[in-house]
């Protein structure tokens, strides 16, 4: 084998070098790709609700004016309940639950405290958005989804000196419109050229959906997110499917938890050039936007990947034929040294039963001879 190897043509070796080299590539994308992954947690509720891998997470995006009001979403978790009974999917825990969704809506609007009045993106939210959506807290905490009260409100860090002059305002009132609201924490907004793109490059503010529709002013349409149990694959997009209508052209389904998996990407790089193009009046809030612009760079970084990976394949195939067509035996000779192979192994079986039967029985004999000892004993005792 190592002559063979000292053989091998110079050609053949710095395509082995250039081999190498597009590995070590291939291995730091991975690892990049590794690391961005991790930072998406706005698409990883799945994961953080079932540690086996069972769970989907679904997200519709609807476009402005195709649901009138939330009580149409009670239809859809009547829907998932009724899906979720026919499969006979329960939870044997019955205090947990076997989902959870949260509903959402973008706007804009304006806070007043005592040093002024500034104008805000907002973001109504109900349900349980907060574990869809964690958030870097520096101050206080998220307000409570299921609280009676519908007067909390999270600021970033801008808008807190903006208000108050600190970030430390955990507890302060602002006024929305004539009503009063109480600030009840205070979260880093999310940096970088995707999160500014993406509608961040401004302060954010989240206040319950109520309040939004009632004293600010709505920009786009509804977004539902719901985590569910997925026995199979698309179980949990098809039920939501069925759900919102199969034939709904007002909604763009999304599954969060496979949407970066090696299929979903090779159809993003098919429909490249035409990806951007759309006739539906739908604005993604801005998770969906870092989400979708991520998929375009892993969709880039599959491409890459799989060009690094063409001349590791020709230069481990252009190793097999020169070894191939180099070699010293025939097929014959090695179709006799696997069939003497597989012979040496059963021998080896056969042998070791063999010596383990012998054992049983020396141990058996061993036992004989001292029950027969003691037989003795007790003859010349009595």
């Amino acid at each position: 084998m190592k002559s063979l190897m000292q053989n091998i043509s110079f050609k053949i070796k710095i395509l082995g070098v250039f081999s190498v080299i597009c590995l070590l590539f291939l291995g730091m994308i991975f690892i990049c790709e590794h690391h961005m992954k991790k930072g998406l947690y706005d698409q990883q509720m799945a994961e953080r609700w079932s540690k086996e891998g069972n769970a989907s997470q679904i997200s519709a995006f609807f476009s402005d004016g195709a649901v009138e009001d939330v009580n149409y979403f009670r239809g859809i978790e009547q829907s998932v309940d009724k899906a979720l009974q026919t499969a006979s999917i329960v939870n044997e825990n019955e205090n947990a639950r076997l989902w959870i969704d949260a509903i959402s809506k973008s706007g804009k609007v304006t806070l007043t405290s005592s040093r002024g009045n500034v104008e805000v993106k907002a973001l109504g939210v109900s349900g349980e958005f907060f574990q869809f959506h964690p958030q870097k807290l520096i101050y206080g905490s998220l307000f409570r989804q299921d609280s009676m009260m519908q007067d909390g409100v999270v600021i970033d860090e801008e808008t807190a000196w903006q208000l108050f002059g600190s970030s430390d305002v955990a507890g302060m009132q602002i006024m929305i419109g004539q009503v009063p609201h109480f600030i009840t924490g205070v979260i880093e907004r999310p940096e970088g050229r995707l999160a500014k793109a993406a509608g961040l490059e401004k302060s954010v503010c989240y206040l319950s959906l109520e309040s939004l529709q009632t004293l600010g002013k709505v920009n786009g349409g509804f977004t539902y997110e719901i985590v569910m149990p997925n026995p199979i694959k698309n179980f949990a997009l098809s039920t939501m499917q069925t759900a919102v209508g199969a034939d709904n052209e007002d909604v763009v389904l999304v599954e969060n938890s496979t949407r970066f998996h090696l299929i979903p990407l090779f159809h993003i790089l098919q429909d490249f050039g035409i990806r951007s193009m759309s006739f539906k009046d739908i604005v993604y809030p801005y998770w969906e936007n870092i989400a979708r612009g991520q998929e375009d760079i892993f969709a880039l970084l599959l491409l890459i990947k799989s060009i690094l990976l063409i001349l590791p394949c020709i230069f481990v195939i252009t190793v097999i034929i020169y070894m191939w067509k180099n070699r010293t035996w025939h097929l014959k000779q090695g179709i006799i040294w696997v069939q003497d192979k597989v012979y040496e192994a059963g021998t080896r079986r056969v042998q070791k039963k063999e010596k383990q039967l012998e054992t049983v029985q020396s141990q058996k004999d061993i036992k004989i001879i001292e029950i027969d000892e003691l037989d003795e004993v007790k003859e010349e005792e009595e």
